[in-house]
């Protein structure tokens, strides 16, 4: 097992993604320069504190309350008043895999540059729970995203007090049960460092890290169904010839383009521009003549290079983003130790991963709605030459004859988990609305935006579990020997777990079966 050395940069989606799935170890940085600055950084917020100068959530109140100031022999009992107020997550449970991902972005976070002046025994518990796989339990929702993901992340810091629910190997537990198993003692919170673990966004982020994690993947689906759609409509290779791509000039159209024509290339059954041409011959000296076979294609095989690619150029973009924010300082106030100084700032708000998660939604949608349309064409019977909705070959004289339905209702199911995914692609970091008693007036919403992501793939999966045994069935109709390699070897991994339909039968628990290995093979990794 690989180890992620954790620092406050360099972390990626991947590390994170690793971490959450229990692929990676976790091990907190040891070099001496790391380890100084955490202490320098702790060393000069105390005597900061120390001088008397109002220090906001460590010697005054929160939000709005920001101009009732307390005592320092008040401040750590602070720290679990935040903790504690903020105690109402409501809903659903983020899984273990989410949780394992909020601690190591915050873990991240809350280490880079010394800059939220957590002591580094605070860092070393947060290093424990992830190499102990004590992960806490956190409600999804209660935040806004700024400042930060407040409420989900107190539940963090109610573990190292001991309170609230955990993850422990496999099942939930009070905290402390966890901890006492493992012989580790609570760490109460002291001066900030409930505000280093809440005031930050690293819920959204860690939310957004897996999905795009996902979304990469749909990419390389899409891709797969355009092909294979090519290969069941006879069609020809030439929107994916990769100098069509470049004249289009854009990097993420390119990079389909050529996914897809690596896979049809190889296939009997798709022909090249030249030779259809060829066959087709000229009109000679007639006036008119109507043909028999359309010299283009459907904007849903001959456009989807350049729907996918938006796709792709987003992952891109948004890769970019979400990675920045995983390696970013983003609580309040900041330590600036080269400075010696202290920031009252913004870096809690979650707008670039809100923004990050909208256009991925967007994008998705778009995709999700090129694969209904491509079902479309292998389903109905009217535009590929096959049997009506897919069902076997029937002679009139069949016993079964008038019986046997196919694919009509797969076909609806598709339909109507696209328009759902539709909804999910209305922008989230426009609904931004004042809480708080007006402190929190603009938000990012970047928490609800990211779950939102998650959401809208899981459908899309579904809805390409799906397609995936439309397509399969069109493969045998036809005779899946006359498909590409590639299409064969994923109709073959299908056929272990789905047989060809040839009397009607429920298909829910196999197109939910597939929709569930196509997350995890290796065909589209």
């Amino acid at each position: 097992m690989k180890t992620i050395v954790v620092k406050g940069e360099g972390l990626t989606i991947e590390d994170v993604c690793d971490v959450a799935a229990g692929k990676a170890a976790v091990r907190l940085c040891d070099e001496k320069a790391f380890l100084e600055t955490l202490k320098k950084s702790r060393d000069f917020l105390l005597k900061y504190i120390a001088s008397g100068l109002p220090t906001y959530g460590v010697t005054t109140n929160f939000g709005d309350s920001c101009d009732n100031q307390i005592s320092l022999a008040k401040v750590n009992e602070l720290q679990h008043v935040i903790v504690t107020y903020h105690g109402i997550g409501l809903g659903q449970k983020l899984s273990c895999q989410e949780g394992r991902a909020v601690v190591l972005c915050r873990l991240n976070g809350n280490v880079k540059g010394g800059h939220s002046a957590i002591r580094p025994e605070l860092a070393a518990f947060m290093e424990k729970l992830l190499q102990k796989d004590i992960i806490p339990v956190i409600p999804e929702l209660g935040s806004v995203g700024a400042s930060g993901d407040l409420t989900p992340l107190s539940y963090l810091g109610a573990v190292m007090y001991g309170e609230r629910e955990v993850y422990y190997k496999g099942t939930v537990v009070p905290t402390m049960d966890a901890l006492n198993a493992e012989g580790i003692k609570p760490l109460p919170l002291e001066a900030k460092e409930g505000l280093a673990i809440m005031n930050g966004t690293s819920v959204m982020t860690a939310i957004a890290s897996l999905a795009w994690e996902k979304a990469a993947r749909l990419a390389n689906i899409s891709d797969f169904l355009t092909a294979v759609t090519t290969e069941i409509m006879h069609g020809r290779e030439v929107p994916f010839r990769r100098k069509v791509s470049e004249i289009k000039n854009h990097p993420g159209q390119i990079e389909s383009a050529e996914h897809i024509y690596t896979i049809v290339k190889d296939s009997p059954r798709v022909e090249t521009y030249e030779k259809f041409l060829a066959e087709l011959g000229n009109i000679g000296n007639k006036g008119f003549q109507k043909r028999d076979k359309k010299i283009q294609q459907r904007y849903s095989i001959r456009c989807a290079p350049q729907i996918n690619g938006v796709l792709r150029d987003t992952l891109a973009i948004t890769r970019q983003w979400i990675e920045q924010e995983i390696n970013a300082a983003n609580d309040n106030p900041l330590v600036d130790i080269d400075a010696q100084a202290l920031y009252n700032t913004g870096n809690f708000y979650g707008g670039h991963i809100c923004a990050s998660c909208d256009y991925l939604r967007i994008a998705l949608a778009n995709i999700s709605d090129l694969a209904d349309k491509q079902a479309e064409l292998i389903i109905d019977g009217k535009f590929n030459g096959l049997t009506e909705n897919l069902i076997p070959y029937t002679k009139d004289d069949d016993p079964r004859a008038g019986l046997r339905l196919g694919f009509k209702g797969a076909q609806i199911t598709i339909s109507a988990i696209r328009g759902e995914v539709q909804s999910y692609a209305t922008p989230i970091s426009i609904t931004s609305s004042p809480t708080e008693a007006l402190n929190q007036d603009k938000v990012s919403m970047g928490t609800i935006s990211a779950r939102k992501l998650r959401d809208q793939i899981n459908l899309i999966y579904l809805q390409l579990g799906v397609h995936l045994l439309a397509a399969c069935q069109a493969m045998d109709i036809i005779g899946a020997e006359h498909f590409s390699p590639f299409a064969q070897k994923v109709h073959a991994q299908v056929r272990k777990i789905s047989a060809f339909v040839q009397d009607d039968r429920a298909l829910d628990n196999e197109a939910t079966a597939v929709s569930e290995w196509a997350q995890t093979t290796e065909l589209f990794a």
